[in-house]
């Protein structure tokens, strides 16, 4: 038995319903009144329904043709994006991507202006994206959670398969509540007082993996946070201190709730990549990873979060 759910059924009803008039739909369709007709009547015995009450010169909706009328928008709308991205595959463009951002770079802006970016050029393809602290996201990579990586913390040992884009630097500054007893003390500040304070920290989210520390001394007391903005805030109000993002405590520094101090062992730079599977050959992957170069939008999107080395040497798929 054939389905009465066709395409050319639906377009059909949702034509009448819209206009009120089988002969008005017929002139939209280039159809007979009589084929219309034919159409609603075959609609009505599937359905055991009648959908319009029929008067002399128009018709009406019944309730039940009403609820229909949703549905079959619905489902010519489904059609439509089925048969949109159907055609975006087989040219190339992947169905789903799905992205890990290291929190380092996750802010809801940046995040926003990417999506935005992705989807203006891909409007067919679905998004997701979460967010994992350092070794976190190599973690979510490699157990196959996402298909691109955006701040993965250096390389992996047995990295064979992963193409790599250096994306930049996290440039990290020591930084304290101005109130704070090291603000008081010569530079550059010995590690036997740093050692004296909590280090605020930022637990790494990996779970099947070894999981990175990012700056602590031996014996020294911590206090873990779920994300750098709290980690920034507790710093602000003297529970603890720590490094932190150069960009991220640029605006704390210049309102006056932190100052930032020389240590004799700083933090180091912390590049950043941009991972995807060398079997990633969709288009959507490779822009991604295209638009992270110089001039790129996604660089433009990232400059104030990410610095870039003296000499730059941004090479994909190294």
């Amino acid at each position: 038995m054939h389905s009465i759910f066709t395409e050319e059924n639906l377009l059909t009803f949702t034509a009448a319903a819209r206009y009120g008039s089988f002969s008005k739909a017929a002139l939209e369709l280039g159809l007979t009144t009589s084929a219309i007709s034919y159409t609603i009547k075959r609609l009505e015995t599937g359905l055991d329904a009648r959908l319009f009450i029929r008067n002399t010169r128009t018709i009406e909706l019944t309730e039940a043709g009403h609820y229909f009328y949703r549905k079959a928008t619905e489902l010519l709308s489904h059609f439509d994006d089925t048969r949109h991205t159907i055609d975006s595959i087989a040219r190339g463009v992947e169905a789903r991507v799905r992205i890990c951002i290291n929190q380092l770079l996750y802010t809801p802006q940046h995040t926003a202006r990417l999506l935005q970016a992705v989807k203006k050029r891909f409007p067919t393809c679905q998004v997701a994206v979460i967010s994992e602290v350092y070794n976190g996201v190599w973690d979510a990579f490699i157990n196959q959670q996402v298909n691109i990586a955006i701040g993965a913390p250096d390389t992996l040992l047995s990295g064979g398969g992963i193409d790599y884009t250096d994306i930049g630097l996290i440039r990290w500054v020591f930084a304290i509540a101005p109130d704070h007893p090291l603000a008081f003390l010569p530079e550059p500040l010995p590690e036997s007082q740093l050692r004296q304070y909590p280090n605020i920290m930022v637990e790494d989210t990996a779970h099947t993996i070894s999981k990175k520390v990012g700056w602590l001394l031996h014996g020294q007391e911590t206090i873990l946070v779920p994300d750098f903005t709290t980690k920034c805030q507790c710093q602000i109000q003297g529970d603890g201190i720590g490094f932190l993002p150069e960009y991220m405590a640029r605006q704390a520094t210049g309102a006056g709730l932190l100052v930032t101090r020389k240590i004799r062992n700083p933090r180091q730079d912390s590049p950043m990549l941009l991972a995807a599977r060398h079997t990633s050959s969709g288009y959507v992957t490779q822009w991604i990873r295209n638009q992270f170069l110089p001039g790129g939008v996604l660089a433009l999107i990232y400059r104030d979060l990410l610095a870039q080395p003296p000499e730059q040497d941004i090479t994909p798929g190294r």
